[in-house]
């Protein structure tokens, strides 16, 4: 009996074990599925409040896109998702809505810096991917060249910016036209 008792507790272990394993293996799968549907769920969020925070910034309510870009901007750092491609795309937008306002509705200076910040941010992401479309990279050097221009005072990076965006994307007719003034604006200083 001895034997057979032996061989019926190692059967028992053996199914027992096999049971544990599985389940282990469902659980596992069961919250893998889960992480990674909340995360799509995430990106969906976030790109859905970046194309809010765009259309916001269009009818010129820069306060509320700010928001909205923050919140996308947030949901990406917390969740830990891996979208550089779309957190670039915030950082440019936050920018964008931060310049505008600046402009167009007298927000505070500090806009400015933080625009900076995060245009060069954005730049910086983009440079890395192998697969930015080359006009959102120029269109960011383009802001940035704009940033220095316009309110830093800083001519010689504006060109340099300008030139980048247009190197990277030759028919920017926005790079065209700043480095156009820099340069009309040089020669009426040299004479």
């Amino acid at each position: 009996m001895f034997p057979n008792g032996k061989k019926k507790i190692s059967n028992g272990l053996t199914k027992l074990a096999f049971h544990v394993l599985f389940s282990v293996i469902l659980i596992s799968s069961w919250a893998s599925l889960s992480w990674t549907q909340t995360v799509v769920t995430q990106d969906l969020q976030v790109t859905k409040l970046l194309n809010v925070g765009r259309s916001l910034v269009e009818r010129t309510h820069y306060l509320e896109a700010l928001d909205l870009l923050d919140a996308a901007r947030d949901y990406l750092e917390v969740s830990g998702s891996d979208q550089p491609e779309l957190y670039a795309d915030i950082l440019y937008e936050l920018a964008r809505a931060k310049i505008k306002a600046r402009l167009y509705q007298n927000f505070p200076a500090y806009y400015v810096k933080t625009a900076l910040e995060d245009i060069q941010a954005s730049n910086r992401i983009r440079e890395r991917l192998d697969r930015t479309v080359p006009q959102k990279l120029a269109d960011g050097y383009y802001l940035e060249g704009f940033v220095h221009k316009k309110f830093y005072m800083r001519r010689e990076q504006a060109e340099i910016n300008f030139l980048k965006a247009l190197k990277i994307d030759p028919g920017s007719v926005a790079a065209k036209r700043e480095l156009s003034e820099l340069i009309t604006s040089d020669d009426k200083e040299s004479k």
